[in-house]
């Protein structure tokens, strides 16, 4: 019996970045018809119907981008690392502007902050995965409560902070979760 080909942190982190690239091409054409159905319906204004295609334009451009990028052959994980980053930091913008957008803690939009979270669990790291999560909270804390003060008469103040901390510890819990998985892919790839 053959044994199976092990293969290198540095082809892991390429062949992750790219298929998540490719998944990223889908998430933004799932966006666009999102938004096409939102205006077509007119469940949102022109102004936000304006905003959203520049945001889901933004995306585009960036995992375009990174997908170039990571194509190359270069053999240091941490150019990928920082390929990487780029990906998550858009997840993280898209989701943040969505929750804003969409009337803040009243938003259910706060299942897009589990992309980054999954994302960051490609680079086989638990730092990277806890690290992911609390941007996610801080920047879904932050949008559900400019939106709050922008519009306070929305919602009630212990409404908001139930609804921050629930998610925030979803966020958490998922990252946990996981941190148990990378650690025993850990032993598959060669570090």
């Amino acid at each position: 019996m053959a044994k199976p080909k092990s293969i290198t942190f540095v082809d892991w982190l390429q062949t992750g970045l790219i298929r998540t690239c490719r998944v990223h091409f889908v998430f933004v054409a799932v966006y666009i018809v999102y938004i096409i159905a939102s205006d077509a319906t007119k469940l949102i204004q022109p102004d936000v119907v304006l905003r959203r295609w520049t945001m889901n334009v933004l995306l585009l451009i960036g995992v375009v981008s990174v997908w170039y990028f990571a194509r190359s052959n270069v053999r240091k994980s941490s150019y990928y690392r920082l390929l990487f980053s780029i990906i998550i930091s858009l997840d993280i913008a898209v989701a943040t502007f969505n929750i804003y957008t969409q009337r803040g803690m009243a938003s259910r939009a706060v299942i897009l902050y589990c992309i980054p979270i999954l994302v960051s669990a490609l680079l086989l790291s638990r730092t990277a995965v806890f690290l992911t999560a609390t941007l996610c909270a801080a920047a879904y804390s932050l949008a559900a409560v400019k939106y709050f003060v922008d519009y306070f008469n929305e919602g009630y103040k212990a409404e908001l902070y139930i609804e921050v901390a629930f998610y925030v510890a979803i966020f958490f819990i998922l990252a946990g979760i996981l941190s148990i998985l990378i650690r025993f892919n850990k032993s598959e790839v060669h570090l």
